[in-house]
């Protein structure tokens, strides 16, 4: 059945006279199903009289135009709101999902399931497209660009909340302090400013973040991995965001302009900051003194007024500390004990999840070869640092000593040369 659809009718949809004739309701008024039954208001024809006979006589008969627009207003009950219900619904939050892939996707959130691994750094992910996503981020391929300024990215939907920095549009608003943003995600991070809630913490030294993006790049602060390569000068970063902002030094680039001055600059977030100079907004506000700053950078400046100050005291052994967050990890130390003890260095540890990445580490040193070798003693070692300190102690041994000149050696083969010079000298 070809339909024609014209667009701007927010709740209206027109068809074309085929889909009339074939519908078994117009503007609500029922059709008889009955061939003879010609009654009714006007002109009205019965549908199956119609379409039994020729569509062109009939149209002439009628005297219809060639193509007759019929307005139907669609209800609850249309095909594309049953097509679009959801009705499969989550055991464990609730949420209704529209399919049994998308349950089964879903469901991994809950159980924190990541089967889908990269070959090259190894992160997982819990669905197979977001792992094609990641894959983009090693090949430095960004298929999706932007019309206006050429700036390209790995996702559509980063494109889509691009595109938004050119028209100015933020559609999301806060309904706490009516701040708008041009993405929902921005909105979410920012909502969290208002509750001080965290919800994404780190395993190793605990530290909480109110975004997974922002926990992520600080766990390569532990382990200083840097992932993303500048091809033009070899730096490496630990974001792909960072690296994408380093690449704009190497050509110059400014895309983003501010409106009221014209000023330009490499970073959105650097144009963002700019733009509160107009509006005087100082939302960086130092959590010991309480003064606010337009830029986060002279908040930085500023704590160093403050560097020899530490107004965080600890109520068990008054320890002070120049942030709130240094003595709530102080204050662990009283209230939990080292538990966790490794069986093979002796090191001890307050949390679970420290104790195993401890565990990793000597669990790697066990696949690595032996690769150093001492050449005294034909011991071998996995750690260079090892292999360094051990050879310190047979160079503090005096093994072999020469009987002519009290010459110590630490190999047998060395004191025979000596030896023979001796024998070779005379002496």
């Amino acid at each position: 059945m070809a339909s024609e659809i014209q667009k701007g009718r927010s709740a209206l949809e027109v068809i074309t006279l085929d889909e009339a004739f074939q519908s078994t309701k117009v503007h609500d008024s029922e059709v008889s199903s009955d061939p003879n039954d010609f009654s009714g208001s006007g002109d009205t024809m019965p549908l199956q009289h119609v379409a039994a006979g020729s569509m062109e006589n009939a149209i002439q008969s009628a005297g219809l135009p060639d193509r007759l627009e019929v307005t139907i207003r669609k209800g609850k009950n249309s095909r594309g709101h049953r097509q679009r219900k959801k009705h499969i619904t989550c055991a464990v939050c609730g949420k209704s999902l529209s399919s049994k892939q998308s349950l089964r996707c879903h469901e991994l959130t809950h159980t924190g399931e990541k089967p889908f691994a990269c070959r090259i750094c190894g992160k997982s992910f819990a669905q197979s497209n977001g792992l094609s996503r990641h894959t983009l981020t090693h090949t430095g391929e960004k298929p999706f660009a932007c019309r206006i300024c050429g700036k390209s990215f790995v996702r559509n939907s980063s494109l889509s909340s691009h595109s938004l920095t050119h028209t100015g549009e933020k559609p999301f608003v806060c309904q706490i302090c009516g701040k708008s943003f041009a993405q929902s995600g921005h909105l979410s991070s920012h909502k969290l400013t208002h509750t001080g809630e965290k919800p994404f913490a780190c395993r190793i030294c605990g530290k909480s973040f109110t975004q997974s993006a922002t926990l992520s790049s600080h766990n390569l602060t532990h382990t200083g991995e840097k992932l993303f390569v500048c091809r033009i000068c070899g730096k490496s970063f630990t974001r792909s965001s960072t690296l994408s902002s380093h690449n704009l030094t190497h050509t110059g680039e400014k895309p983003f302009a501010c409106r009221i001055c014209g000023k330009s600059f490499t970073r959105s977030t650097t144009l963002s900051s700019h733009k509160l100079t107009h509006t005087g907004e100082k939302p960086f506000a130092c959590g010991i003194c309480g003064k606010s700053f337009s830029y986060r950078g002279v908040l930085w400046i500023h704590k160093f007024v403050h560097r020899d100050e530490n107004p965080f005291s600890c109520s068990v052994c008054g320890k002070a500390f120049k942030r709130r967050s240094n003595l709530r990890k102080h204050e662990l130390t009283h209230i939990k004990e080292k538990r966790f003890n490794c069986s093979i260095c002796g090191n001890r540890f307050r949390s679970k999840a420290g104790f195993q990445e401890h565990t990793k580490k000597h669990s790697e040193e066990e696949k690595s070869e032996k690769r150093f070798h001492c050449s005294i003693c034909g011991k071998g070692f996995r750690s260079k640092a090892v292999f360094q300190e051990h050879t310190k102690k047979h160079s503090e041994e005096e093994k072999s000593v020469c009987a002519l000149c009290d010459e110590p050696f630490r190999l047998e083969e060395d004191l025979e040369k000596h030896l023979k010079w001796h024998i070779q000298d005379g002496s």
